[in-house]
C-alpha cells in the first residue's frame, strides 16, 4: 500500500492497524496537506456496513472539538475507505502519565470534549469509546476528540431488507449493538450489554474527569471481566479522597457523571457543561498537580505526539513497533539471501479455500461444535488434501466425539504426506505436536507445545484459548482460566474465550463470574448473528443452572438453545440440548417428560448417524429409570449402550457403560456384580489416564468394600477420593466421598466423626446447589446425632430435609431413607404409632429398590409391632427383614436386623432364637468397632441365656455389655455419651443392665 495513490492522496506509511481497519499517514496532492486514511481490513458483509455507517456518521459531524473527516468512498477494488484530519499534538494519557491535571485546566479539557459530544449526540451519534487516548490536546491548546470509529447511529433504522434468512432467523440484536469500548472507560450498561445512547458517553467523560482530577483511574482489574464487575458493582471513593485540592462541588460533579444507574447520571451533555462552567471561576489557578501513584505510569513519556503516535495509538493492535518491522525486513532479506545459497524445499502452503476451511472447523472445535468441526475440515481436506494440519485437527474432532478409529487414521494422514515434522514451518509442527499429544491424552506435552506457541504468537487469542483447552483437559482448571482470561484480553470481542471462561467459573461456583462472561460471550455471537454460538451459550447456561438446583431457570435456557439448533439446522446441537431437557425434567419429577425428550433425541441421533450421542443417549433414558427406581428397566437400556459401543470397537462410551452397570449393582446390594462390572471399566481409564473416571470407578468399588464389610480399605479409598476430587477440584466427587466417609463411620459406631463429614459433604453440596446430595447429608447427619441422643440437632437436620425430601417429586431412594431416619429417632424414643408410620412410609417409597430402606423399615415395624402387644407379627416382620439382608450381602444390614430380631425373639420368649441371632450380631459389631450396638447385643445375649437358665453365661454377657458401654465415654467424649445415656430406650436397657450386674433375677 506505501506509495500507492488513490483518489488524490498518495499513502507515506502505515500509522496503525485497529479492530477493523488500517489507517496511514498519507498526502492529499491537490490541496498539499497531510490527512489520515483508514482502510477497511475485513471483507465481510457486516463489517463493510459498520465502516460506512462510521463513515456516514462522523462526515455528519461538524465543531471545533472533533477531528474533521474530509471524505469516504471506495478503493477500484472495493475495499471502503475515509480520509481524516490529521490532528498534531499531545494525547491526554500521555499528559496523564505526569499524574492528575490543575484543576482548571482539567475542567476546561473537559467542558470541551463535553462540547464534542453533545454535538454528536445532537446529530444522534454516540462515540462508544470516551478515553484519554482518543483526546488531542493540539500545540495551541485546543482539545480534539478522535476516533469515532466505534460510534452507533441512534436514529439509523436497521433491518434485515431481503436477507432470505429473515423469515427463519430468530430476533437478535443488530451488530452495532456489540460491546465495544475500553474496559476501564465502559458504562455499566456498555459492561453489560445494554442498549447505549449519550448517556454512556457522559459516564466515559466522567472516568476521564475522575483521572484527570485525581491522577488514579476509577476502576482497575487484572482483567476485563474484573474491570467489567467493578464498574457494574463498585463505586470508586469520591476524588477529594485521593487530591485533598478538589472541592466538594467537583466532587459531586464527577460523581454524578459517574452514576451506575442511567436516570441518575447527567441526562444530557449541556448539563454537564453549564455544571463545569459555574465551577470553573471558583477553582484555584496555582497550576497544582498530583503525582501519578500508579506503578504502571511510573516511566512517562517526555516528548509530545505528533499525528503519527497520535492515530497509531488510537488504533494499533497489540503488535510491533515501526522499529521492529524494519528489523523484520532485514531478517527477511537476509533469509532470502540465505535460501539462495542453501536452498531447500520451501514448506508447504495449503490452498486459501482449504485454510478459510480449516479456521472454521479449528474455531467450532473450540467452541465444543465438534460435528461442526468435522464437517468444516473435511471441506478444508477436500479443497487440499495435502493440507497436515487440516488432518491432525480433524483427528481431534473425531477423537472429541468418540471415534476413535477415524481418529487413528486421519492423524497418520497428518504423518507426514510426504515431508517429515521437521520440515513444517515451526508453528505447524508445534500444533501438530500439540495435537498429537491431546489425542493421546499426553496433556503435559500438549501443555507444553501450546505454551511455546504462546511464547512465539503472543497476540493471537486462539492459542490462548488451545493452551486453556489443553489445561483444562489435564484438570488444572485456574491455569485454563487464566489462559482463557488473558485471551480476553488480548481479544475482548472474542466470544469463544468469554464462554470457555464462564463455562469453567461456573465449574467453580463462581456464579456472577459466570453470569458476566456468559453475558458477553452472548452479546458478542449476537452481534456476528452467531446462532450456533448463541445455542451454545444458552446449553451452558442451562447446563450451569440445572447443577445449581434452579432446574426451571435451566429448562428455559435450554428450550432457547433447542429453539436455535432447529432455526440452524444443527443436529448435534439439538441432540445434545434434548438429552440434557431430559435431565432437567427428570430432576423437577417430571419423567415422563424427561424420558420423551430422551427417546426423541436418540430418534434423531440414530436417523442422523450420530453414534457417540446415540450411546449417550441409551445411557441417560437407563437413569431415568434408576430415578423412577425401575432398576430392571434401566439395566436394559445400559446394557444397549454397552452393546452397541462393543459393536462399534468404542472403548470409551464401552467403559462407560460399564460404569453406570456397577453403579446400578452397587445400589442394589449386589457388591460382587459392582466388582465385575466396574472392574471392566477400570482398565481404560487407567490406561487412558482418565483421572476423574478412574476415581469414580474406584470410588465404587469402595462401596462395594463397604457392603463386603472391608471398612479399612474403603476407608483408604474414600479418603484418596477426597484428596483426588480437591486437587482436581472436581467439588461434586468430593461431597459424595465426604458423605461415604461418613456413612462408613456410622457402620463402626463412630458418630461424632461422622458429623464433620457430613457438615462438609453438606457445605458442597450446597454450593453446587444439588438438592438430592443436600438432603441425603441432612438425613444422614441426624442419622449420627439420634444415635448419640443429640435429638433437638437431629430434628434440625430432618426439618430441614423435609423441604426436599417431602415434595413430591422428591427421588424416591431420598425420601425413603428420611422416612427410615424420622422412624428410628421416634422408635429410640420409644414413640411406637410415630415410628411405625414413618417407617410405612418409608416402605412405600422405596418399594423393592432401595433395599436399605426397605430393610431397615421392615426391622423398624417388627420392633414396633413386638413392643406394643403384637410380638407374633413383630417376629414375621423381623424375620422378612434378616432375609432381605442376608440377600442384599451387605454385612451391616445383616447385623442390625438379627440384632432387632434377637430383641423380639426374646420379646416373645425363643430364648435360643435369640441368643443365636443377638451372639452373631455380636460377632459383626466387634469387627466393626459398632460398640454402642455391640453391647445391645450382649444384653439380648444376657437376658437369653439367664432364661435358658445359665446364670453364669448371663453374667458374663451383661459384665461385656457394662464394659462397652462405659467405654463409649472414651470414644465419644463425655457431653456426647451422656446425652446418649439420655435417651429412652437406653435408659430401658440399662435398667435391664443394671439389675443383671447387680444380680437381680
Amino acid at each position: 500500500m506505501i506509495g500507492v495513490t488513490i483518489s488524490h492522496y498518495r499513502i507515506l506509511e502505515q500509522l496503525g492497524e485497529g479492530g477493523m481497519g488500517v489507517v496511514y499517514l498519507a498526502e492529499d496532492t491537490t490541496l498539499g496537506r497531510r490527512v489520515a486514511m483508514k482502510f477497511l481490513s475485513s471483507t465481510t458483509r457486516e463489517y463493510r456496513a459498520r465502516f460506512l455507517r462510521e463513515a456516514r456518521a462522523v462526515s455528519a459531524l461538524s465543531h471545533p472539538n472533533i477531528a474533521t473527516v474530509f471524505e469516504y468512498g471506495e478503493t477500484s477494488a472495493g475495499q471502503p475507505y475515509i480520509v481524516m484530519e490529521l490532528i498534531k499534538g499531545q494525547p491526554l494519557n500521555d499528559k496523564l502519565q505526569e499524574g492528575s491535571l490543575p484543576l482548571p485546566e482539567a475542567v476546561r479539557i473537559v467542558s470541551h470534549i463535553a462540547e464534542a459530544l453533545g454535538e454528536a449526540h445532537r446529530q444522534g451519534v454516540v462515540h462508544r469509546d470516551v478515553k484519554p487516548s482518543n483526546v488531542i490536546i493540539t500545540d495551541r491548546g485546543q482539545v480534539k476528540v478522535l476516533d469515532f470509529g466505534l460510534v452507533k447511529q441512534l436514529q439509523e433504522q436497521h433491518s434485515l431488507g431481503g436477507d432470505p434468512n429473515q423469515a427463519t432467523l430468530p430476533s437478535t440484536r443488530t451488530r452495532s449493538d456489540v460491546i465495544v469500548g475500553t474496559p476501564l472507560y465502559l458504562s455499566p450498561e456498555q459492561a453489560t450489554g445494554k442498549k447505549v445512547d449519550g448517556r454512556s458517553d457522559l459516564f466515559a467523560l466522567g472516568v476521564v474527569l475522575y483521572e484527570c482530577i485525581t491522577g488514579q483511574a476509577a476502576f482497575s482489574g487484572a482483567s476485563v471481566i474484573e474491570i467489567g464487575a467493578q464498574v457494574i458493582h463498585v463505586t470508586p471513593p469520591v476524588p477529594s479522597k485521593l487530591n485533598e485540592r478538589i472541592p466538594r462541588e467537583l466532587d459531586r460533579i464527577t460523581m454524578k457523571a459517574i452514576e451506575k444507574k442511567v436516570e441518575t447520571r447527567y441526562q444530557t451533555a449541556d448539563e454537564l457543561i453549564e455544571d463545569l462552567h459555574q465551577l470553573l471561576p471558583t477553582l484555584d489557578r496555582d497550576g497544582y498537580r498530583k503525582g501519578r501513584s500508579t506503578a504502571a505510569l511510573s516511566n512517562p513519556s517526555t516528548h509530545s505526539a505528533s499525528a503519527l503516535t497520535t492515530i497509531t495509538d488510537t488504533f494499533r493492535r497489540p503488535g510491533p513497533s515501526l522499529g521492529t518491522f524494519v528489523v523484520a525486513i532485514l531478517a527477511v532479506a537476509l533469509a532470502i539471501w540465505g535460501l539462495t545459497r542453501w536452498w531447500k524445499p520451501a514448506a508447504y502452503k495449503p490452498t486459501p479455500l482449504a485454510r478459510e476451511w480449516y479456521d472454521k472447523g479449528t474455531d467450532a472445535l473450540r467452541n465444543g461444535a465438534f460435528l461442526q468441526a468435522t464437517k468444516a475440515l473435511e471441506q478444508s481436506i477436500a479443497s487440499d488434501p495435502k493440507f497436515v494440519l487440516a488432518h491432525a485437527r480433524l483427528a481431534e474432532a473425531w477423537n472429541e466425539l468418540d471415534y476413535a478409529d477415524k481418529a487413528k487414521d486421519e492423524m497418520l494422514k497428518a504423518q507426514p504426506l510426504g515431508e517429515s515434522p521437521s520440515q513444517l514451518p515451526r508453528l505447524d509442527a508445534l500444533y501438530l505436536e500439540a495435537i498429537h499429544a491431546t489425542i493421546t491424552r499426553e496433556y503435559p506435552a500438549a501443555i507444553k507445545a501450546y505454551s511455546e506457541l504462546v511464547r512465539q504468537s503472543p497476540s493471537d487469542p486462539r492459542v490462548y484459548v488451545d493452551l486453556g483447552r489443553a489445561y483444562e483437559k489435564d484438570d488444572q482448571i485456574k491455569k485454563a482460566i487464566e489462559s482463557y482470561v488473558e485471551a480476553t484480553n488480548r481479544a475482548p470481542q472474542y466470544a469463544t474465550a468469554f464462554l470457555r471462561v464462564a463455562i469453567l467459573y461456573g465449574r467453580q461456583t463462581d456464579q456472577p463470574g459466570a453470569y458476566a462472561a456468559f453475558d458477553k460471550a452472548e452479546t458478542l455471537y449476537q452481534a456476528d448473528a452467531n446462532y450456533e454460538g448463541q445455542a451454545e451459550v444458552a446449553y451452558q447456561r442451562g447446563y450451569l443452572l440445572n447443577q445449581m438446583g434452579k432446574a426451571a431457570e435451566a429448562r428455559q435456557h435450554l428450550q432457547r438453545s433447542l429453539e436455535l439448533a432447529r432455526t440452524t439446522e444443527n443436529e448435534y446441537q439439538q441432540v445434545k440440548t434434548l438429552l440434557k431437557l431430559g435431565d432437567v425434567e427428570t430432576d423437577m419429577g417430571n419423567v415422563a417428560e424427561g424420558r420423551q425428550h430422551m427417546q426423541e433425541a436418540l430418534d434423531l441421533a440414530q436417523a442422523k448417524g450420530i453414534d457417540n450421542l446415540t450411546k449417550r443417549g441409551l445411557v441417560d433414558i437407563g437413569n431415568t429409570y434408576v430415578a423412577s427406581g425401575n432398576y430392571d428397566e434401566a439395566e436394559k437400556y445400559f446394557k444397549q449402550s454397552l452393546d452397541l459401543s462393543q459393536r462399534q470397537k468404542d472403548p470409551r462410551n464401552s467403559a462407560r457403560a460399564w460404569l453406570v452397570l456397577g453403579s446400578l449393582a452397587e445400589r442394589q446390594n449386589t457388591p460382587d456384580q459392582a466388582v465385575s462390572y466396574v472392574n471392566q471399566a477400570l482398565p481404560f481409564y487407567q490406561q487412558g489416564g482418565y483421572r476423574k473416571e478412574m476415581m469414580q470407578a474406584l470410588h465404587l468399588l469402595a462401596r462395594a468394600k463397604v457392603q463386603k464389610g472391608d471398612n479399612q480399605v474403603a476407608e483408604q479409598s474414600f479418603n484418596e477420593a477426597i484428596k483426588l476430587s480437591q486437587f482436581l477440584g472436581d467439588d461434586s466427587t468430593a461431597c459424595l466421598a465426604h458423605e461415604d466417609v461418613g456413612l462408613l463411620f456410622i457402620r463402626e459406631g463412630r458418630y461424632p466423626e461422622s458429623i464433620s463429614h457430613f457438615e462438609e459433604s453438606y457445605k458442597l453440596a450446597k454450593s453446587l446447589g444439588n438438592k438430592k446430595n443436600l438432603g441425603l447429608s441432612l438425613t444422614d447427619r441426624a442419622n449420627a446425632l439420634w444415635r448419640m441422643g443429640r435429638y433437638a440437632e437431629a430434628r434440625a437436620a430432618l426439618s430441614e430435609a423435609s423441604a426436599i425430601a417431602e415434595r413430591p417429586d422428591a427421588a424416591k431412594h431420598l425420601s425413603s431413607l428420611y422416612y427410615v431416619a424420622m422412624a428410628r429417632l421416634a422408635l429410640s424414643e420409644r414413640r411406637f404409632p410415630e415410628a411405625q408410620a414413618n417407617a410405612q412410609k418409608a416402605l412405600d417409597l422405596a418399594g423393592s429398590q432401595v433395599k436399605s430402606a426397605v430393610i431397615a423399615a421392615t426391622f423398624t415395624i417388627g420392633t414396633v409391632l413386638a413392643f406394643s402387644g403384637a410380638p407374633r407379627q413383630g417376629l414375621i416382620k423381623c424375620q422378612e427383614a434378616v432375609e432381605l439382608a442376608r440377600q442384599s450381602g451387605d454385612p451391616f444390614l445383616v447385623s442390625e436386623a438379627l440384632l432387632a430380631l434377637g430383641e423380639v425373639m426374646a420379646q416373645n420368649g425363643d430364648t435360643q432364637g435369640a441368643l443365636k441371632n443377638s451372639l452373631e450380631s455380636q460377632e459383626v459389631f466387634a469387627q466393626a468397632g459398632k460398640q454402642d450396638s455391640e453391647w445391645l447385643a450382649w444384653l439380648v445375649a444376657a437376658r437369653a441365656s439367664r432364661s435358658a437358665g445359665d446364670t453364669q453365661k448371663a453374667q458374663e454377657y451383661a459384665t461385656r455389655a457394662q464394659d462397652l458401654l462405659s467405654g463409649l465415654q472414651q470414644k465419644w467424649g463425655t457431653d456426647n455419651y451422656n446425652f446418649y445415656l439420655n435417651r429412652p430406650d437406653v435408659q430401658f436397657s440399662r435398667k435391664q443392665l443394671s439389675e443383671f450386674i447387680a444380680g437381680k433375677p
